[in-house]
């Protein structure tokens, strides 16, 4: 049995970054950037108001109140042929670009004009309400590094450096299967010893979130020889094939017995980490595998610690690891394990710290317990007993 950080280690030492390809603009969103994003334009392209109101010359306006000949107006989208002269002012709105001449503007709730002439009535200073030319960034600037994921406001910036294609890379294609025969449908209704497929939806809705392409191929039962043929089916054409259940040590877990029949390589089995204990990391030719333990919060840690950095990596993320952050603990917590454990806990600040709340759960498979969760308390593996108001590492499963 290997170390939380052995196995980490394993992993990203065998996965790799895919390759790229290039995507309409409409297609970023939530990719990561293979290339570096430049500015192509200064921005502002010019000196830009910041008020609605008027541009005008500052030595014209250095004592107030002061009258001056109305010179016509600016409109967003607009531009003024000439110069601004002595002793004029033209009207201008929020983002036009200032004429030439002219060095402030002052808003328009301190003037009054009559059509002919404008009324300052407050003095200016130069430079007042302007946003100059390249003072948010100058042309052939990055502005975005490779690596970084795609957001709304990555979006917004490839936009207005005129990014309609985008080099990203590749989504890692990814199969996933639940293993069990007591699991059916969620349309089902369970008898007996019967229970819903939940862990296939878990885990296509994190790989989804980490940016991989999902195929949820649904159940297999405990069959060695169902488990082994589904294991090749999922592998074809596909980067990584993430199962759940079937990796302990019982009569029905198969998963690593078929993957050994199979000739794949076996990286590691069991890792001391609390809850998921029996992980499974293997590759068969170009595929990567996951065997995560079937117990829902177990299922979830286990992706998080160890699945996700490598779906990251593999799409070229330079950190590929979920943030951890410094917090008290809420509530005091004792732990007997001498593996590092995941706490399910609630992330949250007041008073301006960061605070993890342990929340209360029954074991790896309360999911409706982890289901409140938006973060980890990790306790080391030679830690038992953490007061309450301690820091402790915490690992957000979501931005917080």
């Amino acid at each position: 049995m290997i170390s939380v950080d052995e196995a980490l280690h394993i992993v990203l030492s065998r996965v790799d970054h895919l390759g790229v390809e290039r995507v309409r603009l409409d297609q970023a969103m939530g990719r990561l950037l293979a290339e570096d994003v430049r500015a192509d334009i200064d921005l502002p392209p010019f000196d830009r108001a910041r008020m609605d109101g008027y541009a005008v010359r500052s030595e014209d306006v250095a004592t107030a109140p002061v009258r001056l000949r109305a010179a016509g107006e600016i409109a967003a989208g607009a531009v003024m042929t000439g110069k601004l002269g002595a002793g004029e002012a033209v009207k201008i709105f929020t983002g036009a670009p200032v004429p030439a001449g002219a060095d402030a503007v002052q808003k328009v709730e301190v003037t009054e004009s009559d059509g002919e002439t404008v009324l300052i009535k407050e003095a200016v200073r130069p430079g007042q309400f302007i946003t100059p030319r390249a003072s948010e960034v100058a042309a052939g600037y990055i502005v975005a590094r490779r690596g970084r994921e795609i957001g709304p406001a990555e979006m917004a910036v490839l936009a207005s450096f005129g990014y309609a294609e985008v080099e990203v890379s590749r989504k890692p294609r990814v199969a996933v299967i639940s293993t069990g025969s007591e699991l059916i449908e969620v349309s089902a209704k369970p008898v007996a010893a019967q229970i819903r497929n939940s862990n296939s939806y878990t885990i296509s809705s994190y790989a989804d979130l980490a940016g991989a392409a999902v195929s949820n191929l649904g159940a297999v039962k405990d069959s060695f020889t169902e488990t082994r043929d589904a294991l090749v089916q999922a592998s074809r054409s596909r980067d990584m094939v993430i199962t759940s259940g079937g990796v302990s040590m019982g009569d029905y877990d198969l998963v690593k017995a078929a993957l050994a029949d199979l000739g794949a390589e076996i990286f590691f089995d069991r890792v001391r980490i609390r809850p998921g204990k029996p992980t499974v990391f293997a590759r068969l030719q170009s595929a990567f595998f996951f065997g995560l333990p079937g117990n829902p919060v177990s299922t979830s840690v286990t992706f998080n610690v160890f699945a996700r950095p490598a779906l990251r990596k593999m799409q070229g993320e330079y950190d590929p690891l979920l943030p951890t952050v410094r917090a008290a603990v809420a509530l005091p917590i004792k732990d007997a394990s001498s593996r590092r454990s995941y706490l399910p806990a609630r992330l949250f600040i007041e008073d301006g710290r960061a605070w993890a709340e342990p929340l209360k759960w029954v074991g790896s498979s309360d999911l409706v317990a982890f289901m409140r969760a938006n973060a980890l308390i990790i306790v080391p593996e030679d830690t038992h007993d953490i007061a309450q108001g301690e820091m402790v590492e915490v690992f957000a499963l979501t931005r917080f």
